[in-house]
């Protein structure tokens, strides 16, 4: 068993001692669930890759049923070139996006993370790929991945609070990626998807 496999069955019997805190309504059981989560929070510091942040983010109880998380990208391609967007105090790049909030649609977050992150309106024109971060980036949380194709309509870049710089570039001339939000084994699927190379990507 390689590390990533053993980080995500330590990360599945978390989400089961969350899911169960939740729900059960006997003390016996609810004493059991701590201390399997104590073993198991034990384990995660000392055996795994993950970051302190990262760790105590992946312990914090969520008092619901456990479940993925979603995250929107827009894949924006003029001239051949892929819209990245640099952060603020950051080295690497990826595609303009963020976590889905609540009360939105997975196409709404998407438009307005654009709108928040590059200043342009635009509009949502299929959905090329699910992506399970499980699979490409394992970190903390487990997230589906939405990544839309969108054309830009109007609007002008400012660098804002979240985003630092906007660019273009060639599939095989792409910058240092924020490998936590895109990779490049996931850039070169898009771009396959993209040109009816290969069909929708979903995990």
């Amino acid at each position: 068993m390689n590390a990533s496999d053993f980080t995500k069955y330590l990360q599945r019997m978390l989400a089961i001692t969350d899911t169960g805190l939740t729900f059960t309504k006997d003390p016996f059981d609810c004493e059991r669930y701590e201390d399997l989560r104590a073993i198991l929070s034990d384990i995660l510091r000392e055996t795994t890759e993950l970051k302190q942040e990262e760790v105590t983010e992946l312990l914090r109880p969520t008092g619901a049923y456990a479940t993925p998380l979603m995250d929107v990208r827009a894949w924006i391609v003029e001239d051949e070139k892929i819209c990245l967007v640099r952060g603020q105090g950051e080295d690497s790049w990826s595609l303009p996006g963020g976590f889905g909030e609540v009360g939105y649609s997975p196409t709404e977050n998407i438009l307005k993370e654009i709108e928040e992150e590059t200043g342009f309106t635009a509009k949502a024109e299929r959905l090329l790929a699910v992506f399970d971060t499980n699979r490409f980036q394992l970190q903390s949380k487990q997230y589906a991945k939405f990544v839309f194709e969108c054309q830009l309509i109007e609007g002008r870049f400012q660098e804002n609070q979240e985003i630092a710089e906007l660019q273009f570039f060639a599939i095989n001339q792409l910058p240092a990626l924020s490998e936590k939000r895109i990779t490049k084994e996931q850039m070169e699927i898009l771009w396959q998807v993209y040109k009816g190379q290969r069909d929708q990507y979903i995990d």
